[in-house]
């Protein structure tokens, strides 16, 4: 038997092992360091997540300020918005809302957007923006699909989060819910009405409120001092 050749598959035993250490080590040296710095798990929903200031999350749409010019859905690459009006829509410069026809349908399939932004970018009236709400998960595929103009009935300018059927909210959720929707009278208003053709040419048709000079602004407060 010759005796260098235990020794060489010996040697070849240890080097074996001796690489598989080294590939190991390799390995631990990007993963170890993560072992001892500080957990960054957050408690959701209890703690607010952090998002980014430029944050893509689910569309905002002030329904009251469209125009429905449908630039939003011809510049969408995958076809997600969906629209329809009763008549052409404007703004009007003494009111500083969209007067005209009705928006019978504003839908976004949330489950085929790239949040990709690009209908943001072409809205004329800045009335489409990618809203604070990170959080829309559904059961079914087909719950994706934001109609806007009934959320907007309820007050709503994007999609009801996940969040809102934790009972009670969070204090972070309480802040963010101001955000998402509003309670003014007036808005509320033209949100609720925003499908409503005969509500919309009143709009049209209604002079708009009048405002006293600023000669006689400054009178009156010469009178009152």
């Amino acid at each position: 038997m010759n005796p260098a050749k235990p020794v060489g598959m010996c040697m070849e035993y240890f080097r074996n092992i001796y690489r598989a250490v080294e590939t190991i080590a390799k390995g631990l040296r990007v993963t170890l360091p993560y072992f001892f710095a500080r957990t960054v798990v957050v408690q959701y929903p209890e703690v607010a997540p952090v998002l980014q200031p430029r944050f893509r999350g689910f569309h905002s749409y002030e329904i009251e300020r469209c125009i429905a010019c449908e630039a939003c859905a011809k510049a969408c690459p995958v076809d997600c918005i969906r629209m329809s009006k009763t008549g052409p829509r404007k703004i009007s410069k003494t009111k500083g809302i969209a007067v005209g026809g009705a928006i019978r349908e504003y839908r976004i399939d949330h489950g085929t957007c790239l949040f990709c932004g690009l209908c943001i970018e072409v809205c004329p009236t800045g009335c489409l923006a990618m809203g604070a709400v990170h959080d829309n998960s559904r059961y079914r595929r087909g719950d994706l699909v934001a109609d806007y103009v009934n959320l907007a009935k309820k007050g709503w300018r994007t999609v009801e989060p996940a969040w809102l059927s934790k009972n009670p909210l969070p204090v972070w959720a309480v802040r963010t819910l101001e955000k998402c929707r509003t309670d003014e009278p007036a808005k509320r208003e033209l949100m609720a009405h925003a499908d409503d053709p005969a509500f919309c040419r009143s709009l049209d048709e209604a002079p708009a409120p009048p405002r006293e000079s600023a000669a006689k602004e400054n009178t009156a407060k010469e009178n009152t001092e």
